[in-house]
């Protein structure tokens, strides 16, 4: 059955090209339907819980879609720079989707003095009152501005050398392209400036999410050539042929079109992971190519002793032998990564979830094109390549064989003492394996060095982080955060984050009110709320509603503290808000519920479910392929025996990133799964012709080294390749997909000491 399979491309020669034409054109017209996703959504799993609270808070706050435009001049406080700005702000207020504006010309002071009767009196007043006329007044406007204590770290610096306008965006239409064109309306408005001011620059989740397409697509256009270019140097450096180079790369560009046409009519997306898949199906479609070029041209070698002219007739036989010797272990093999990709559908965070169908139908496609094409090609141009060639010249470099020779030397010298090399190495690694940690932050995808980042880190130093969450409290009946004993609850959350000493700032209606009553009180009183009901709705008299409106709701039903941070590591911001989540439930009390929300922890709580789905999708792999390879073997000993070249590279790998202190992510983490499907293509060919050469020979020992003389060598030069084409990864503009080509490339290399 298996030899009539691979004999098909042969006897049915036009029906198979018509069926590969009539696939192909449509699915490649389906290339024009692909759209690229870069949204955060994609990162928050469908079934989050949280999605609920956070949306209600957005409804009654306000949206966390905010971006800063960081300014920097020594002489920011003149006129002419207060003009310029003040012709930004007004712009920025034009820009459809522009909820909300926030800088130093809708900013007011609160001040306090005492009459001639010495009774207290009190106004509010904006800190800039227009564009001032001159420096004296632009300087009068600074003073007044840093009397203020609600807005230094938010709005401008200490020293008053900073500035920043917070822009609210909000896409109420659901729009396409939205961050795109936010980002861009934004930036045509700052270009101009940048001649103005010493710095300014924007950063918020429209440009994050700008840079993610924009890299993104250069990635598509440059991992998936280059993988193409290494493979094909690859095989050209060690079986000195151009047609054993263009095979696999005929059945690598046909499953690229057919799976990514598959992809513009289902509507599937591209992501940041799955611009890998080029590059995936070029370095792992050239596995199997070239253990069934090898075999082809061995079954040539054997019938051509003679070195004759060789005819169709042999070639035909030749394929034959190949359907024979590699045809099951292909099979096995296309089927347990197919199953190493599919696991990944357990993960429910949907940028996971697109790659993984992406990705599984990818190798599924590579088989079947695999399979309908090669036999053909070879008998049509093998003839090139094999004749004049006996068994001991298949490749025309003889690295797999030093390789071989070398790992031979260990396996009869010293067996025992690579076995237990190979224990302590696990049980160290083993051991830091145990420190690994997971994140799922969009920032952490980039490398440090992106402008991106180092502007993010510039605004948290100089500012506060440009990440924001909210601490939302609602209560059973209105007016209740009018009551002081209500405010005195927001106060200890405050003061609890101030403690964890981890965000950045915090801010609320407790804040703005504890102002008013030190402008009112006199400086004895700073840092404490108004002690009566009366006295808190006279204070809040002193703000326009806009002010007041993301912290507190117009029923005062609902309070919000509005926290700003820079914690990039999901591991660490989960653990401190889980902290903040016990306390404040325990400090609310009844008749007041506390939700903890933000997108970016929506996001990064994906993280830890991100741990738990990868370790289900592994432990079901690898119970299949010890099921399979059971079965294969009739024997669970060698279903076991199977198991070990798989678990040993997980085990280095996994130890490697905690010994490196290289985090989980969305990349990172599929490395274990995708490896073990890959890294067993080796061991099922191994061990198949093993188990073949026992049925005839009672020299087990003899049948070892006659499996390794004729598998190695292939194996050796498609786990070469694998690893060469999963380090062109490390050119990628994002870390996670270069992490994750480093890890698979030297998961690759593991396997083969494996």
């Amino acid at each position: 059955m298996i030899q009539a399979l691979f004999t098909l491309g042969l006897r049915q020669r036009r029906l198979i090209t018509i069926i590969v034409i009539a696939i192909t054109l449509p699915l490649f017209w389906g290339l024009t339907r692909l759209e690229i996703d870069t949204s955060f959504n994609s990162l928050i799993p469908a079934d989050e819980p949280g999605k609920l609270a956070y949306q209600s808070a957005m409804e009654h706050f306000g949206s966390d879609n905010k971006t800063i435009i960081y300014v920097r001049d020594k002489q920011l406080w003149t006129a002419e720079k207060l003009t310029r700005l003040d012709a930004l702000v007004r712009e920025l207020r034009d820009i459809k989707h522009v909820y909300r504006v926030n800088s130093l010309f809708n900013l007011r002071i609160i001040e306090g003095r005492k009459d001639q009767n010495n009774t207290p009196q009190i106004s509010s007043k904006p800190v800039l009152d227009g564009v001032p006329a001159d420096d004296s007044e632009a300087e009068q406007a600074s003073i007044r501005a840093s009397s203020n204590p609600l807005y230094t770290g938010n709005l401008f610096s200490e020293d008053g050398t900073v500035t920043a306008i917070i822009v609210t965006v909000q896409d109420l239409e659901d729009t396409d392209d939205f961050s795109i064109d936010v980002y861009n309306k934004f930036q045509k408005l700052i270009d101009p400036e940048r001649a103005h001011f010493e710095q300014i620059f924007q950063v918020g989740p429209p440009r994050i999410n700008a840079e993610l397409q924009q890299n993104l697509s250069a990635d598509f256009k440059l991992l998936g050539p280059l993988s193409a270019i290494v493979l094909v140097g690859s095989i050209l450096f060690f079986m000195r042929s151009i047609l054993a180079a263009i095979i696999p790369l005929i059945t690598s560009v046909l499953a690229i079109i057919w799976t990514f046409g598959l992809m513009g009519w289902l509507g599937i997306p591209i992501n940041i992971l799955s611009v890998m898949i080029p590059s995936l199906i070029i370095v792992i479609g050239s596995t199997e190519d070239t253990h069934m070029m090898s075999a082809f041209f061995r079954g040539l070698a054997i019938q051509t002793e003679n070195r004759g002219v060789i005819t169709t007739a042999q070639k035909h036989q030749a394929i034959r032998y190949m359907a024979k010797h590699t045809g099951l272990p292909m099979l096995l093999t296309v089927f347990t990564t197919f199953l190493g990709f599919a696991s990944n559908l357990f993960g429910n965070i949907i940028l996971i979830q697109h790659f993984a169908i992406a990705s599984t139908v990818a190798i599924l496609f590579n088989g079947v094109i695999t399979i309908l094409v090669v036999p053909p090609m070879l008998a049509k141009f093998g003839k090139k390549m094999g004749e004049g060639k006996d068994a001991s010249e298949l490749y025309g470099n003889n690295l797999p064989d030093q390789i071989v020779r070398i790992f031979k030397i260990s396996q009869d010298r010293f067996p025992s003492a690579i076995l237990s090399i190979t224990l302590v190495l696990c049980l160290f690694f083993t051991y830091h394996a145990s420190h690994l940690y997971v994140t799922n932050d969009p920032l952490s995808y980039f490398p440090d060095d992106k402008p991106l980042v180092q502007e993010t880190f510039t605004i948290h130093n100089d500012l506060a982080g440009i990440k924001v969450f909210f601490v939302a409290l609602e209560a059973e009946n209105d007016k209740a955060f009018l009551e002081p004993e209500n405010l005195q609850k927001i106060n200890k959350i405050q003061t609890f984050l101030d403690k964890q000493a981890v965000f950045d700032t915090t801010l609320s209606v407790a804040d703005h009110l504890k102002y008013v009553n030190k402008e009112f009180q006199g400086k004895f009183s700073a840092d404490t709320l108004p002690p009566t009901r009366q006295l808190v709705a006279q204070y809040l008299m002193f703000f326009h509603r806009s002010e007041l409106e993301s912290y507190v709701s117009h029923d005062y039903r609902r309070a919000n503290i509005v926290v700003r941070h820079n914690i990039s590591d999901s591991h660490t911001l989960n653990k401190y808000i889980d902290e903040l989540k016990d306390f404040a439930s325990q400090v609310s009390g009844n008749g007041i519920t506390v939700q903890v929300v933000g997108e970016n922890l929506l996001v990064n709580r994906a993280a830890e479910k991100l741990m738990v789905s990868q370790v289900k999708a592994l432990v079901l792999l690898l119970a299949l392929i010890f099921i399979l390879m059971s079965i294969m073997f009739t024997s669970l000993k060698g279903g076991a025996i199977a198991m070990i070249p798989s678990i040993i590279p997980i085990v280095l790998m996994f130890g490697i990133m905690g010994l490196l202190d290289i985090p989980l992510n969305p990349g990172t983490a599929m490395v274990a799964v995708i490896a073990v499907g890959i890294a067993i293509d080796g061991t099922i060919h191994l061990l198949a012709h093993y188990n073949e050469l026992c049925r005839t020979t009672s020299d087990y020992e003899g049948a070892v080294h006659q499996a390794v003389k004729e598998v190695a060598a292939p194996l050796i030069i498609s786990s070469l390749a694998l690893s060469l084409g999963f380090g062109i990864l490390l050119l990628s503009n994002f870390t996670i997909v270069a992490q994750f080509g480093a890890l698979a490339a030297l998961t690759m290399l593991i396997s083969i000491f494996a």
